[in-house]
């Protein structure tokens, strides 16, 4: 394929060079009314807003990382509110003997407050939870409401640990879905006005020994169409 031709079809689909195989699969399955915006550039935090020293772009990719305690969760907020929308992103947790294996999060649907401990990067609202722990808890709120009555962490078998997860996310109305590496993990309907127009924000979880996420992709779709297009 000559170079410009392999531009053109880049381009088309919004892809970059430099996006997984798993990526630019899902990305040219986008339904044609879908227009794809790039939240994070690859190269630094331009549109985003967190704690400094938690979050930076090393090699192209998002790092999530503490070395002493985080005393509340702290967030990465995207600077836009976002409402109807498809997600499509990559995250790998960083397993080592002195890692924790907290799981993190995407924040969505909720609102950012300043936590009492005088953190101004917290969230109240939904936390659509990966890695180690999965569902939904719903953050300063109702604590965790899919899979309702679940006890402990919830572990899925589709979870790549220590390896790049593709996650997708499908938020329409009161309605998330939610998928990893191909398979839906829940769908959750909520009560009407639970839900609304808010930042999207990336988790680090609230820990007091180190822990250390990489996120890329974040591909988003505003008012997507129904369905998931990672689930086969």
């Amino acid at each position: 394929m000559k170079i410009t031709t392999l531009l053109l079809f880049l381009f088309a689909f919004g892809l970059r060079a430099e996006d997984s195989p798993a990526l630019g699969s899902a990305l040219k399955s986008l339904p044609s009314s879908e227009t794809a915006v790039r939240l994070f550039n690859g190269s630094d935090l331009t549109g985003w807003d967190g704690a400094p020293g938690f979050w930076s772009v090393e090699e192209g990719v998002i790092k999530a990382a503490n070395g002493a305690s985080v005393p509340s969760s702290t967030y990465l907020f995207t600077k836009e509110n976002y409402r109807n929308f498809r997600l499509l992103f990559e995250v790998k947790q960083t397993l080592s003997p002195r890692h924790s294996t907290m799981h993190s999060a995407v924040a969505v649907l909720g609102e950012r407050i300043t936590e009492k401990d005088g953190n101004a990067y917290g969230f109240r609202g939904p936390l659509l939870m990966f890695c180690h722990d999965w569902g939904i808890w719903d953050a300063n709120r109702r604590n965790r409401i899919e899979p309702a009555g679940q006890k402990g962490t919830l572990q899925i078998e589709t979870e790549k640990k220590g390896d790049w997860n593709l996650i997708e996310i499908l938020v329409i109305g009161d309605r998330i879905r939610f998928a990893a590496n191909g398979k839906e993990v829940f769908d959750f309907t909520d009560q009407p006005g639970m839900l609304r127009e808010a930042p999207i924000a990336l988790q680090l979880h609230s820990n007091n020994k180190p822990q250390e996420y990489r996120f890329r992709g974040l591909v988003l779709t505003k008012n997507p169409a129904e369905g998931l297009i990672t689930v086969r």
